[in-house]
């Protein structure tokens, strides 16, 4: 089956959404951990807040090109998309 990257970034774009809770554009950091506290906590799962903040940080480093301590839903799919379709 051929990778529709048209629909994978579509998905990605939704996803990008429900995180930019404040609808800025970008994801930062208090998002992304918000996001993991609920979900976590919504499995019934033990968060250490520590960890969480220690894990998103070293995420956005890793997804923040332009080092402005966010990330733009193009950086956020340039991310991914390598490797969607490999």
């Amino acid at each position: 089956m051929a990778c529709d990257k048209g629909k994978i970034e579509q998905e990605l774009k939704a996803a990008f959404n429900e995180v930019d809770t404040d609808r800025s554009g970008f994801i930062d950091a208090g998002e992304v951990e918000k996001m993991l506290m609920c979900y976590l906590q919504g499995k019934g799962k033990k968060a250490d807040p520590a960890k969480i903040k220690s894990e998103v940080a070293a995420f956005v480093k890793d997804l923040d090109k332009d080092k402005d301590n966010k990330v733009s839903l193009k950086e956020f799919t340039d991310f991914v998309m390598q490797f969607a379709c490999a």
